[in-house]
């Protein structure tokens, strides 16, 4: 469970550079796929990649043959429209179940991702998804790693990240010496072997240097790794933290931000982005006090800057971006809240950065989701394409006012 604890006064650091969003005027949205919970998965958590071919790969939490969630491909056809194919669906077993998050494609073209459950100790496990071989077309899946729920970890809800050597970094919401999470590294197997080895790199404590990190994370330029905690630190709302390869083959933990709730943010569910020069982007989802917004900070931890508020036109708290940000070749950040906008069902926005780096950012949203077939919660990443369309999906939902598991969308300013 998150823990937050409300609090009475706080100081508030950061300065607010852009408050109001310029209305959803200009975007065009196009429905790429729904889902419909049947053996092509439902309810997709996590958002898509694509390959060279503008093949687009993701996962769903749920439906597929073992009503476990499934593993998808999109493939664009010359026509422009998109065929579903279930590369894997898992079984609720061993090879584990219900994955929240979306997915890593390497060189080779092999996926990697995790799931929250199933797997030995029903803790989640890393998996590997290896291409066919021609003339074949069954995808095959290998677990790399099992989680156990104890010291190594469990409960990831995180995409994972990779170095230059094939080292898969990630983080667990559970577990861990502290039992509130963990940041762990998957080695390949070293010659002659078969099984990749796990390394705990930090285990959090609950206390001061926060807990429950829900995101991906971040293999900065400078080598460190960067990323947040979703609750407890100082104020009981997260973190933004660093671990700084110490030379000797450990890494030191150092908190560069404690979120104190409110027009300081509360609650970052996912992971940083960095730009060009350096900078580190994220978001916060928001929980009791506000509707999430958008920040910057160095990676020494200075200059915290709150970039944008999500206005939280329905004034419901907690549903901003519950995913990372992205950041096209112009320096525009890009992201989704989770259920704000006239509808409640999320929005897709944009933040233009200031010329010469000078003054507000300039926020707009680009398309709000009305719900039902067209889309509901936008609990996603955006990725953005060579020709600046934007893909991500929406969750869904299942309730007294229907039943609608999903879509994948593209949206064109």
């Amino acid at each position: 469970m998150l823990k937050v604890t409300m609090r009475a006064a706080f100081a508030v650091t950061a300065v607010m550079s852009a408050v109001c969003a310029q209305p959803a005027m200009a975007a065009k949205e196009m429905n790429v796929y729904s889902f419909t919970a049947g053996n092509d998965g439902g309810f997709p958590r996590g958002g898509v990649i694509a390959d060279g071919k503008g093949n687009l790969y993701g996962t769903t939490s749920s439906g597929g043959a073992g009503h476990s969630g499934v593993v998808y491909e999109l493939t664009h056809e010359a026509d422009g429209s998109y065929t579903q194919t279930t590369l894997y669906a898992f079984t609720g077993g061993n090879d584990g179940a219900n994955p929240q998050a979306g997915l890593l494609r390497d060189a080779k073209g092999h996926l990697y991702g995790t799931t929250y459950a199933g797997g030995a100790s029903g803790q989640g496990v890393v998996f590997e998804l290896i291409p066919p071989k021609k003339g074949a077309d069954t995808w095959k899946q290998k677990v790399l790693w099992t989680f156990s729920g104890g010291a190594d970890g469990g409960q990831p809800t995180c995409s994972l990240i990779i170095d230059n050597v094939g080292n898969l970094y990630g983080t667990t919401d559970w577990g861990g010496s502290g039992v509130v999470g963990t940041v762990f590294k998957l080695s390949p197997p070293a010659a002659g072997t078969k099984a990749w080895t796990q390394t705990v790199l930090y285990n959090f404590t609950g206390n001061a240097d926060g807990g429950e990190p829900y995101g991906r994370m971040l293999l900065g330029a400078d080598g460190n790794l960067y990323g947040t905690t979703a609750g407890f630190g100082e104020f009981d709302y997260g973190n933004v933290f660093k671990l700084t390869a110490n030379g000797t083959g450990g890494w030191d933990f150092s908190v560069l931000h404690s979120f104190a709730g409110g027009s300081d943010g509360e609650v970052p569910r996912d992971g940083l982005i960095q730009g060009p020069d350096g900078t580190l982007y994220g978001a916060t989802a928001g929980f009791a006090l506000s509707y999430g917004n958008v920040f910057s900070i160095q990676p020494d931890g200075s200059n915290y800057t709150v970039l944008w508020q999500v206005a939280g036109a329905q004034g419901f708290t907690g549903n901003g971006p519950w995913r990372a940000l992205s950041m096209d070749a112009a320096g525009v950040l890009y992201g989704a809240t989770y259920a704000d906008g006239m509808s409640a069902n999320g929005e897709v926005f944009s933040l233009k950065p200031p010329k010469a780096g000078q003054g507000a950012w300039t926020a707009k949203v680009l398309y709000a989701f009305p719900g039902g077939t067209d889309g509901e919660m936008a609990y996603t990443d955006v990725l953005v394409d060579k020709k600046g369309h934007l893909f991500g999906t929406t969750t869904g939902v299942a309730g007294q006012f229907g039943f609608f598991p999903g879509t994948v969308w593209r949206i064109k300013p």
